[in-house]
Protein backbone atom coordinates (compact mmCIF):
# COMPACT_ATOMS: atom_id res chain seq x y z
CA UNK A 1 0.00 0.00 0.00
CA UNK A 2 2.51 2.60 0.93
CA UNK A 3 4.31 1.97 -2.51
CA UNK A 4 1.39 3.29 -4.64
CA UNK A 5 0.82 5.91 -2.41
CA UNK A 6 3.95 7.89 -2.64
CA UNK A 7 3.93 7.09 -6.52
CA UNK A 8 0.35 8.88 -6.58
CA UNK A 9 2.18 11.71 -4.52
CA UNK A 10 5.63 11.84 -6.60
CA UNK A 11 3.57 12.16 -9.80
CA UNK A 12 1.60 15.51 -7.76
CA UNK A 13 4.60 17.30 -7.55
CA UNK A 14 5.90 16.50 -10.99
CA UNK A 15 2.26 17.73 -12.30
CA UNK A 16 3.05 21.40 -11.39
CA UNK A 17 5.29 23.49 -13.35
CA UNK A 18 6.68 27.18 -12.26
CA UNK A 19 7.55 30.23 -14.36
CA UNK A 20 8.85 33.24 -12.57
CA UNK A 21 7.41 36.63 -13.00
CA UNK A 22 11.02 37.31 -14.54
CA UNK A 23 11.49 34.62 -17.28
CA UNK A 24 7.71 35.30 -18.07
CA UNK A 25 8.07 39.50 -18.41
CA UNK A 26 11.37 38.70 -20.58
CA UNK A 27 9.20 35.65 -22.47
CA UNK A 28 6.14 38.70 -23.27
CA UNK A 29 8.73 41.72 -24.03
CA UNK A 30 7.65 43.46 -20.93
CA UNK A 31 9.67 44.77 -17.75
CA UNK A 32 8.65 43.35 -14.57
CA UNK A 33 6.50 45.55 -13.24
CA UNK A 34 4.78 46.28 -16.44
CA UNK A 35 4.27 42.77 -16.72
CA UNK A 36 2.97 42.20 -12.90
CA UNK A 37 0.19 44.84 -13.66
CA UNK A 38 -0.41 42.96 -16.95
CA UNK A 39 -0.90 39.54 -15.31
CA UNK A 40 -3.45 41.30 -12.48
CA UNK A 41 -5.27 42.85 -15.01
CA UNK A 42 -6.13 39.24 -16.81
CA UNK A 43 -7.24 38.05 -13.05
CA UNK A 44 -4.61 36.02 -12.21
CA UNK A 45 -2.55 35.87 -9.34
CA UNK A 46 1.13 35.35 -8.66
CA UNK A 47 2.48 33.10 -6.04
CA UNK A 48 5.50 33.56 -4.12
CA UNK A 49 7.78 30.15 -5.02
CA UNK A 50 12.08 29.69 -5.16
CA UNK A 51 13.18 28.89 -8.65
CA UNK A 52 16.28 28.08 -9.65
CA UNK A 53 16.60 31.47 -12.32
CA UNK A 54 15.93 33.38 -8.76
CA UNK A 55 18.75 31.43 -6.88
CA UNK A 56 16.58 29.96 -4.89
CA UNK A 57 15.21 33.12 -3.81
CA UNK A 58 11.40 33.84 -2.93
CA UNK A 59 10.08 35.62 -6.05
CA UNK A 60 6.79 35.88 -8.12
CA UNK A 61 5.50 32.62 -10.08
CA UNK A 62 2.66 31.26 -11.91
CA UNK A 63 1.84 27.82 -13.11
CA UNK A 64 2.78 26.53 -16.50
CA UNK A 65 0.01 26.55 -17.29
CA UNK A 66 -1.52 30.34 -16.83
CA UNK A 67 1.83 31.20 -18.63
CA UNK A 68 0.75 29.44 -21.87
CA UNK A 69 -2.76 31.41 -21.04
CA UNK A 70 -0.89 34.83 -20.90
CA UNK A 71 1.28 34.05 -23.63
CA UNK A 72 -1.70 33.40 -25.72
CA UNK A 73 -3.59 36.87 -24.53
CA UNK A 74 -0.55 38.94 -25.65
CA UNK A 75 -0.30 36.80 -29.27
CA UNK A 76 -3.86 37.92 -29.41
CA UNK A 77 -3.20 41.77 -29.27
CA UNK A 78 -0.95 40.99 -31.83
CA UNK A 79 2.38 41.66 -29.90
CA UNK A 80 4.11 38.49 -30.01
CA UNK A 81 5.18 36.48 -33.11
CA UNK A 82 7.42 39.71 -34.50
CA UNK A 83 10.85 39.79 -35.20
CA UNK A 84 11.00 43.01 -33.46
CA UNK A 85 10.83 44.01 -29.95
CA UNK A 86 7.45 44.69 -28.47
CA UNK A 87 7.68 46.22 -25.40
CA UNK A 88 10.28 49.23 -23.74
CA UNK A 89 10.41 51.03 -21.47
CA UNK A 90 11.60 54.21 -24.04
CA UNK A 91 9.91 55.45 -26.79
CA UNK A 92 8.05 58.52 -27.30
CA UNK A 93 5.04 60.43 -25.67
CA UNK A 94 3.01 61.85 -28.72
CA UNK A 95 0.37 64.59 -29.01
CA UNK A 96 -1.59 63.54 -32.12
CA UNK A 97 -4.48 65.72 -33.92
CA UNK A 98 -7.40 63.35 -34.92
CA UNK A 99 -9.12 65.50 -37.23
CA UNK A 100 -7.31 68.78 -37.80
CA UNK A 101 -9.22 69.75 -40.69
CA UNK A 102 -12.54 69.33 -38.44
CA UNK A 103 -11.35 70.15 -34.92
CA UNK A 104 -7.86 70.99 -34.32
CA UNK A 105 -8.49 70.90 -30.43
CA UNK A 106 -9.04 67.30 -30.04
CA UNK A 107 -6.11 65.48 -29.41
CA UNK A 108 -5.05 62.21 -28.52
CA UNK A 109 -2.45 61.69 -25.62
CA UNK A 110 -0.28 58.63 -24.57
CA UNK A 111 3.39 56.47 -25.23
CA UNK A 112 4.32 54.48 -28.52
CA UNK A 113 7.68 52.79 -28.98
CA UNK A 114 7.64 53.01 -32.60
CA UNK A 115 5.34 56.33 -33.76
CA UNK A 116 4.91 55.27 -36.92
CA UNK A 117 3.29 52.13 -36.29
CA UNK A 118 0.89 54.29 -33.63
CA UNK A 119 0.11 56.62 -36.03
CA UNK A 120 -1.04 54.19 -38.55
CA UNK A 121 -3.31 52.25 -36.10
CA UNK A 122 -4.84 55.70 -35.18
CA UNK A 123 -5.28 56.40 -38.94
CA UNK A 124 -7.60 53.17 -39.24
CA UNK A 125 -10.14 55.36 -37.08
CA UNK A 126 -8.89 58.92 -38.20
CA UNK A 127 -7.57 58.89 -41.45
CA UNK A 128 -6.28 62.71 -41.48
CA UNK A 129 -4.85 62.46 -37.98
CA UNK A 130 -1.39 63.83 -37.41
CA UNK A 131 1.57 64.00 -34.72
CA UNK A 132 1.25 67.20 -33.63
CA UNK A 133 4.39 66.88 -30.88
CA UNK A 134 6.42 64.17 -29.52
CA UNK A 135 9.17 64.35 -26.88
CA UNK A 136 11.41 60.93 -26.11
CA UNK A 137 9.48 59.69 -22.99
CA UNK A 138 9.73 56.69 -20.53
CA UNK A 139 6.76 54.17 -20.48
CA UNK A 140 6.60 54.54 -16.77
CA UNK A 141 5.82 58.45 -17.32
CA UNK A 142 2.65 58.40 -19.45
CA UNK A 143 0.01 59.15 -17.04
CA UNK A 144 1.88 61.55 -14.69
CA UNK A 145 2.69 63.00 -18.23
CA UNK A 146 -0.88 62.77 -19.65
CA UNK A 147 -2.05 64.18 -16.15
CA UNK A 148 0.25 67.54 -16.17
CA UNK A 149 -0.14 68.56 -19.84
CA UNK A 150 -4.05 68.41 -19.69
CA UNK A 151 -4.65 69.85 -15.93
CA UNK A 152 -5.31 73.33 -17.57
CA UNK A 153 -7.17 73.80 -20.65
CA UNK A 154 -8.61 70.18 -21.50
CA UNK A 155 -11.48 68.56 -21.21
CA UNK A 156 -11.92 64.90 -21.41
CA UNK A 157 -13.83 62.79 -23.78
CA UNK A 158 -12.88 59.46 -23.71
CA UNK A 159 -10.03 57.04 -22.88
CA UNK A 160 -6.52 59.12 -23.78
CA UNK A 161 -8.88 62.01 -26.52
CA UNK A 162 -9.36 65.22 -25.17
CA UNK A 163 -10.82 68.45 -26.19
CA UNK A 164 -8.34 71.58 -25.56
CA UNK A 165 -8.64 75.24 -25.56
CA UNK A 166 -4.79 75.81 -26.45
CA UNK A 167 -2.10 73.27 -27.94
CA UNK A 168 0.46 75.74 -27.94
CA UNK A 169 0.53 75.95 -24.39
CA UNK A 170 -0.19 72.22 -23.80
CA UNK A 171 3.17 71.89 -25.49
CA UNK A 172 5.40 74.70 -24.09
CA UNK A 173 4.14 73.03 -20.92
CA UNK A 174 5.16 69.71 -22.71
CA UNK A 175 8.38 70.59 -23.27
CA UNK A 176 9.23 72.54 -19.78
CA UNK A 177 8.28 68.95 -18.15
CA UNK A 178 10.71 67.29 -20.18
CA UNK A 179 13.19 69.17 -20.19
CA UNK A 180 13.29 68.38 -15.75
CA UNK A 181 13.22 64.42 -17.19
CA UNK A 182 16.39 62.94 -17.93
CA UNK A 183 17.20 60.95 -20.82
CA UNK A 184 15.17 57.48 -20.88
CA UNK A 185 17.32 55.83 -21.78
CA UNK A 186 20.03 56.36 -19.10
CA UNK A 187 19.50 53.79 -16.37
CA UNK A 188 20.05 54.36 -12.69
CA UNK A 189 24.30 52.78 -11.89
CA UNK A 190 23.92 49.64 -9.75
CA UNK A 191 25.41 49.79 -6.56
CA UNK A 192 27.61 46.85 -5.36
CA UNK A 193 25.07 46.41 -2.59
CA UNK A 194 22.49 45.81 -4.39
CA UNK A 195 21.44 42.11 -4.61
CA UNK A 196 20.86 42.30 -8.49
CA UNK A 197 24.81 43.38 -9.14
CA UNK A 198 25.53 39.78 -7.86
Amino acid sequence: MPKPYKQKLGNENMKEKYVSLKELAERIGMDRSHARRYIKKLGIKTQKRRTPDSGNQLCLTVTDKQAADILSHRESEGFLGSDKAVASESGVFYVIQLVPELDSHRIKLGFAIDMRDRLAQHRTAAPTAVVFKMWPCKRSWEQTTMDALVAKGCRHILNEVYECDDLETLVRVGDALFDLLPDPKNRVELSEKSPLSK
